[in-house]
């Protein structure tokens, strides 16, 4: 949207999962920032999603409950992610944006001055810039042979359960020495989530809940090669910051806003700017996830918390590398 508004032509190729087991989630108010920028805050705010207005947690100590009602950037929102997924796409058409539905990306070639991308054995593409958006699969990164940094395994969960009337603006998080469980309204009832790492999934939780990746992990080329990733396909986080989509969204404009001056100017300097700022965020996220994991104190020496007591970092491969 960003891009065509800008006055380029843009294609958006879209895969969409076979299953979404994630049937909602909990937006920040800081939400209505990009959404206001992209013009879909009256869209967003009308959609039916669930206002929050409370949050009732219980780690490490006494529970407490905190007013969302106050908070600086507004209250919390408890949302309907397939609603507000097919908003964007219907918002994305709006703007004259084609989107092509595909199955295989075959090919991808870049002869330094274009990219030759080929789908299902038969469409050909030639475009001057790629953005990898395709999330935590990353179908860009990993076919250019740039591979993830995993800083743990974190996986969810979920389940959506009959609307508890109690409960009706909350959202709960408690900790146990295994992981923590999330719970919050959703339009279609109340999502229950129960977090840990993939090692150390109890019996029980499997058999009546659907797993999702909910692991911290960055791609990102080191430098300016025609193409660049956004959202979860360049930082992935822990669902317990509750940033994903509104980075996601935020990043998404700073990236488009750089590519279009980037295909204009042939100034490299904004792209350049663009992936440091992904880079020192993601290392401010990662410090301040630590020292919230470090508030909880009670199961130190449960294998969980003892993962989590000091920052994380991947190997030298990008594969998970867990300090003690």
């Amino acid at each position: 949207m960003r891009l065509a508004d800008a006055g380029l032509r843009v294609l958006v190729l879209d895969r969409p999962p076979k299953t979404k087991p994630w049937g909602g989630e909990t937006f920040t108010g800081a939400i209505q920032t990009p959404l206001k920028i992209l013009g879909l805050w009256d869209t967003f705010r009308h959609a039916g999603h669930v206002p929050g207005y409370e949050q009732r947690v219980a780690w490490g100590g006494a529970p407490w409950t905190k007013s969302s009602v106050l908070a600086t950037e507004g209250h919390l929102w408890h949302v309907d992610r397939a609603r507000f997924d097919q908003d964007l796409r219907d918002a994305v058409l709006a703007h004259a944006v084609e989107i092509r539905n595909y199955s295989n990306l075959q090919g991808l070639e870049w002869d330094g001055e274009f990219w030759q991308i080929e789908i299902d054995s038969s469409a050909q593409i030639r475009t001057r810039y790629v953005v990898d958006a395709t999330g935590r699969a990353r179908a860009i990164a990993r076919k250019l042979g740039v591979r993830p940094r995993i800083y743990d395994r974190l996986t969810g969960f979920t389940a959506v359960l009959p609307r508890n009337s109690n409960f009706d603006h909350s959202m709960l998080i408690e900790s146990t020495p295994e992981g923590w469980w999330y719970a919050a309204p959703v339009p279609q009832g109340h999502v229950l989530a129960f977090f840990t790492d993939a090692d150390l999934v109890p019996r029980e939780v499997v058999r009546f809940m659907r797993s999702v990746a909910a692991n911290s992990s960055f791609a990102q080329p080191e430098s300016e090669q025609g193409w660049l990733t956004v959202g979860d396909a360049c930082a992935a986080h822990d669902p317990l910051c509750g940033w994903g989509v509104c980075r996601a969204l935020s990043n998404g404009i700073l990236a488009a806003d750089a590519i279009d001056w980037y295909l204009r100017q042939g100034d490299a300097s904004a792209l350049d700017a663009y992936r440091n700022h992904c880079r020192d965020q993601f290392t401010s996220y990662l410090n301040g996830l630590t020292r919230h994991y470090s508030h909880e104190q009670r199961w130190t020496s449960a294998p969980f918390w003892e993962r989590r007591t000091s920052a994380p970092r991947p190997s030298a491969r990008g594969e998970l590398h867990a300090e003690s």
